[in-house]
């Protein structure tokens, strides 16, 4: 198998693609796991058309079902206040 310009130049525009939402995803996760440690509720990394963005629970209250499924990865609150 042989590959031709054009095909070489798809392929390698799909990867960037991959490489730039993995890292997107990578950076959001932990930015809720460091956000997790300073609240009592869940954070959220929710997939946008834009990237990715962060929900806590307590700035909605109960989360509407589009929210809840597009939810890629949660960080348990780890916020204690108990001594």
């Amino acid at each position: 198998m042989s590959y031709t310009t054009e095909t070489y130049e798809a392929d390698t525009a799909q990867l960037r693609q991959i490489n730039s939402n993995i890292i997107a995803l990578d950076e959001k996760t932990l930015e809720a796991e460091r956000r997790s440690y300073h609240t009592f509720f869940d954070v959220h990394v929710v997939q946008t058309e834009d990237g990715y963005i962060l929900v806590e629970e307590a700035d909605y209250g109960e989360l509407p079902m589009h929210l809840i499924d597009q939810i890629v990865y949660t960080a348990t609150g780890k916020m204690d206040d108990e001594f």
